[in-house]
């Protein structure tokens, strides 16, 4: 019990830690730990680190008795350029290419697992799982365009394995999330200071062993299903009908995130090689479609421009291999490709959320130094990637008048250094 308060205590103090996604699919992370990274992402038919408490809980039964920390580094490059602009659309030059001044991100990853018996294991780790956002000092609307998302988890999870094949497993996901944006304030729109939620969900998984050196994998995800975000917004000068104010309140935003379904397989033709291939689906129309997410409040009270992202639902193709050269040494390198799930006819929207990256490649390693301590890193690259499209902005609120974009364009590219220790009691 003592080595479990640990773990508790250790968690927790990785909650109240900054940080934003690695890099992503659509805003969700390919992986959710060194190991998982270095191989695009699989770990639904793969089980090779705690990490499953997340992707597939009913791989913990295989893990054993150990405590793994872990961090990363995320660095995205985001740049956005616009052409044909209204004169007083856009602070930068016509066709200028504006860089967002979001720096890097520190991302802490905690977990613990323990079997009870031969058949129940149960495990609890904090980590990071989903964010995104943009700073760029000036832009749309003659102001700055600020927009920042993070999520993270605390898992309490179980394994039960029924016989020497078939392994169930589920996780409880308590969430918390914080979101802000200041957009278009040329355009009278107030700035929305950091509100917090918490949300709820669970996540269902099942390990089959069909023959031997052949593991299959399924994982469903339920929708994240969170508190409305609440944001206070003062009265505000009206830009467009000078002497008049826009009025203040509280803009409450209903904003879960989408559930999702996951197919793996991993092989091992010899001791020294596994193979693993995950395919999953995300329900991103569900949460960010046509129209969402949208103001549970009368936004329009106080102005606020609706969302509208248009998002539409993601495959992801995650393919991840590990070669061990040595009985201590682990090589492993992947692939993960999941298409953007962007509108290109949403401007204003991909430009403050922009899920542009489409192709990551990744390799990392793993050493262990004794049967209980092992030392994973991993190098993670999202290729750049660009949307471009056409779309009239959004009409200013209150008194104000449409003008239009005649071309745009956003892309971006992100990288990601993990690192992280097992310890195995």
């Amino acid at each position: 019990m003592t080595k479990m308060r640990t773990a508790l205590l250790l968690a927790a103090l990785a909650a109240i830690s900054p940080g934003a996604a690695r890099a992503t699919n659509g805003m969700r992370m390919i992986g959710f730990s060194p190991v998982q990274d270095a191989m695009g992402g699989v770990g639904v038919g793969a089980t090779l680190d705690a990490a499953s408490l997340l992707t597939n809980p009913a791989g913990m039964a295989d893990l054993g008795h150990r405590l793994e920390l872990g961090g990363a580094y995320f660095k995205p490059s985001v740049s956005y350029s616009a052409t044909g602009i209204v004169p007083g659309m856009i602070v930068a030059q016509d066709g200028a290419t504006l860089d967002s001044d979001r720096g890097a991100s520190p991302i802490p990853v905690v977990a613990y697992v323990q079997p009870l018996t031969e058949r129940l294991t149960t495990g609890v780790g904090v980590f990071g799982v989903a964010g995104m956002g943009v700073d760029y000092a000036a832009n749309l609307f003659n102001g700055a365009t600020l927009t920042s998302y993070m999520q993270g988890r605390f898992t309490p999870a179980a394994a039960y394995r029924v016989n020497d094949r078939l392994t169930l497993g589920v996780t409880g996901n308590l969430m918390v999330a914080q979101m802000k944006y200041d957009v278009a304030a040329g355009a009278g729109q107030a700035a929305h200071d950091t509100a917090t939620s918490v949300g709820v969900g669970a996540t269902f998984g099942v390990k089959f062993t069909p023959v031997k050196r052949v593991t299959l994998g399924a994982a469903y995800e339920t929708r994240s299903w969170f508190q409305d975000f609440s944001f206070t917004v003062p009265e505000r000068p009206n830009p467009f009908m000078p002497g008049t104010t826009i009025p203040g309140g509280t803009d409450t935003l209903a904003f879960d995130q989408p559930q999702s379904a996951t197919l793996g397989v991993s092989v091992t033709p010899v001791d020294a090689l596994l193979v693993g291939v995950d395919l999953q689906w995300i329900d991103w129309s569900s949460t960010m479609g046509d129209g969402l997410p949208a103001y549970s409040s009368d936004a329009s009270a106080t102005g606020a421009m609706p969302f509208d992202m248009g998002w539409s639902d993601q495959w992801v193709v995650k393919v991840g291999t590990q070669v061990m050269p040595t009985a201590r040494l682990s090589l492993r390198a992947g692939y993960n490709y999941g298409k953007m799930p962007l509108d290109p006819d949403r401007a204003f929207e991909n430009l403050a959320f922009p899920a542009v990256s489409e192709h990551h490649v990744t390799a990392g390693a793993g050493y262990a130094f004794s049967d209980r301590l092992a030392v994973n890193v991993a190098w993670v690259y999202a290729l750049n990637a660009k949307v471009e499209g056409a779309n009239a902005a959004p009409p200013p609120p209150m008194g104000g008048t449409g003008q239009g974009i005649a071309a745009y364009s956003t892309e971006m590219s992100q990288l990601a250094l993990d690192m992280g220790l097992c310890y195995r009691f």
